[in-house]
């Protein structure tokens, strides 16, 4: 019965399970080339415009084998592969990336950085007030994942100083900025906390809405630099400016860079 029952409960190595099941791939010419160079941003629309990018480029095509894009904007997705080092390039909030520490653990390196920005209530019809009488029993739009600064952090924070609960306020919550809008603009909410971009003039009233904080920290580039690869870095900068007029937000029009590779020179698209 011993024998019968160790070879019935043979234990079989199980399959590392995927952290994040939305991705994409490309092979590069370097078909002897097994490295794979990981992309981590926040939706699809951002990761199939890097991965073309990438995919043609010279300077990955001579030092990687594999170009593979993930895209997600839940936290325990971003933790896993930047607290773990898996991914090389990733469009990550500042919060998060401090809280592990990974310039020291990984060599993750600034080389985007995209202007700090303010946090709003926004409504319709009139200019949000922040204080206790009004929030109360008001149908409030946030965002689902605990790292975002406007869309979630600090109005949480807002209404626990005005000591107001989750069941003081009707919450509803949404997987992106774009998405919270939607919700405002059809009425079933009736705030949003999210940041100011000139083209939400277009729908709403600039009148209508009201800081909760400013100086919020934007979000950030990074390249995992284990060694002193200059090329990939200005290559990925150049990659990056190339792009932002297309990310699909005002808000990543405007990057900043470290001095190192300010003079490179931006091809059109």
């Amino acid at each position: 019965m011993w024998c019968l029952g160790a070879y019935v409960n043979v234990n079989t190595p199980e399959p590392i399970p995927v952290i994040i099941n939305e991705s994409d791939s490309c092979h590069t010419h370097s078909k002897t080339n097994a490295d794979s160079f990981v992309v981590l941003v926040e939706d699809q629309y951002q990761a199939d415009l890097l991965l073309d990018a990438l995919c043609s480029d010279p300077v990955i095509d001579r030092q990687f084998g594999v170009v593979e894009v993930r895209w997600s904007n839940r936290d325990e997705d971003i933790i896993q592969y930047i607290g773990k080092g898996l991914a090389h390039l990733a469009l990550v909030k500042e919060n998060l990336m401090n809280a592990f520490a990974t310039d020291q653990t990984y060599g993750y390196k600034v080389i985007g950085a995209y202007q700090n920005y303010s946090a709003y209530l926004i409504s319709v019809k009139e200019k949000p007030i922040i204080n206790k009488q009004y929030l109360w029993g008001k149908k409030l739009g946030l965002l689902d994942y605990p790292s975002s600064r406007s869309g979630h952090i600090i109005p949480k924070g807002m209404l626990k100083s005005l000591d107001l609960s989750e069941q003081d306020v009707k919450i509803t919550y949404a997987n992106d900025h774009n998405e919270l809008r939607k919700l405002l603009a059809s009425g079933k909410v009736d705030i949003i906390s999210s940041y100011w971009q000139e083209e939400d003039s277009k729908k709403f009233s600039q009148n209508y809405i009201t800081r909760i904080q400013e100086n919020v920290s934007g979000a950030k580039w990074y390249l995992k630099m284990d060694t002193q690869n200059t090329d990939l870095v200005c290559e990925m900068q150049k990659i990056l400016l190339m792009l932002s007029p297309n990310m699909g937000s005002e808000y990543f029009n405007h990057m900043s860079l470290p001095d190192e590779c300010l003079l490179i020179e931006v091809p059109q698209l």
